[in-house]
């Protein structure tokens, strides 16, 4: 009997223990680390939220979309996953994850209609929304103040167009003996401007049935680019190794007075001290363009802790989550109302200073390429590349592009023009 009375109070003591310590653990992945304070927004969340724990589970960039595969295939995938743009879709066909669209309109916190419009682009090309971009990144364009100072050339501004582009590259360009020793623009050394230069000309790159969609625009943009380049030497050349594209920073270095790249080189080029510098959104041809980077917040299909995981999405993109996130990477809120309060910016001694151009880009840039496998945009661009060194024609360029991507991705997934 007594054995009984000691087994019923310990039985008890730990259904009260139980009851005591309700707290629900959700599993987070995301390939950066998590940020030092005071910018930790998970030991934020977990402030606000004492009876939520997140478990931070780090996998390294290079193998983050196949671990992520792997999991959700295996069915132990975390509770909450910061997906890459070309796995979203996969996700959701597969049943992986679930969509957002009621877990938003349902919250006091946000709202559709503030968000970017490439937002709602990416709802109604995949039918749901199924993940919101912890923040975002683009591609614009940089230009050395005092080199524009010293031609007597205006400031490039949003109203710029390739022709304005093409007149300030040639009268920026300096030769000397026969050789440039300052070009009006520098080499595109990041493979995601291919592709927002292109759609500048044009196409679509990814359609509204979310097909490849390259063709005439990048067969016209290349011969421009090719001339400026070759003929007129006002662009500097591409160069090559054998790992891939490796190009100088000549815009860094004061030898280049335009240069187009991702939004992330403020961050580096604040430590500038040579030159005056600012940003400018990529000039407008057929129609404005750029492309958008990011990674999607979303929830796991098998989660058991589905409200806890969408509570820390929802911190996460609250301001007060957005404000820390922004600061600690240098990225802006997808959130128009977040974004106009500029947390992401990081101004050096030089510049940047229009900071508008960050917004004016949100207002057209689209998750374009980065829809697509990075197999097939990334081989792409080794043939971009090669045209422009003349190692490769212009149209054999555009059969290849075609046939690879029917190849990848079906002959279905390619739009016909």
């Amino acid at each position: 009997m007594r054995k009984l009375v000691v087994f019923v109070a310990l039985l008890v003591g730990l259904v009260l223990m139980g009851l005591a310590d309700n707290t629900i653990v959700i599993r987070y992945a995301h390939w950066n680390a998590l940020p030092p304070d005071p910018y930790n927004y998970v030991k934020a969340f977990e402030e606000k939220y004492p009876n939520i724990k997140v478990e931070f589970i780090q996998i390294p960039e290079a193998e983050y979309s196949q671990k992520l595969r792997t999991m959700a295939l295996a069915g132990n995938a975390p509770d909450v996953l910061c997906l890459w743009e070309a796995d979203l879709a996969d996700f959701a066909r597969a049943g992986w994850i679930v969509p957002l669209d009621e877990y938003v309109k349902q919250s006091k916190e946000l709202s559709l209609d503030d968000f970017i419009p490439a937002v709602k682009q990416l709802m109604e090309l995949q039918g749901h929304l199924y993940g919101l971009p912890w923040c975002f990144a683009t591609e614009i364009m940089y230009y050395n103040k005092d080199l524009f100072d010293k031609a007597g050339i205006p400031y490039p501004n949003e109203n710029w167009t390739w022709k304005d582009f093409e007149e300030a590259a040639k009268k920026l360009t300096i030769v000397e003996n026969g050789k440039v020793v300052q070009y009006g623009c520098d080499a595109l050394s990041f493979q995601g401007l291919w592709y927002s230069l292109i759609g500048t000309f044009g196409d679509k790159i990814v359609d509204e049935q979310g097909r490849f969609a390259i063709r005439e625009g990048a067969r016209n943009f290349l011969k421009w680019w090719y001339d400026l380049t070759n003929k007129y030497k006002v662009v500097a050349p591409p160069q090559i190794s054998t790992s891939g594209v490796v190009s100088a920073d000549l815009f860094m270095a004061g030898k280049a007075a335009m240069a187009f790249n991702g939004s992330w080189m403020t961050s580096v080029y604040k430590d500038i001290t040579d030159f005056n510098w600012d940003i400018a959104p990529i000039p407008k041809g057929v129609r404005h363009y750029s492309t958008l980077h990011t990674g999607f917040f979303a929830i796991n299909a098998k989660s058991k802790v589905k409200d806890a995981a969408w509570k820390f999405i929802e911190f996460c993109m609250s301001e007060e989550g957005q404000k820390l996130i922004n600061k600690a990477y240098n990225n802006p809120s997808a959130r128009i109302s977040i974004l106009k309060k500029g947390y992401y910016k990081m101004e050096g001694p030089k510049g940047p200073r229009n900071w508008d151009a960050i917004e004016k880009t949100a207002e057209f840039a689209e998750w374009g390429y980065t829809l697509l496998p990075p197999g097939l945009t990334f081989d792409l661009v080794k043939d971009f590349n090669a045209a422009i060194l003349g190692q490769i024609s212009i149209d054999d360029v555009i059969k290849r592009a075609i046939e690879k991507a029917k190849d990848i991705l079906g002959e279905d997934r390619v739009a016909v023009q």
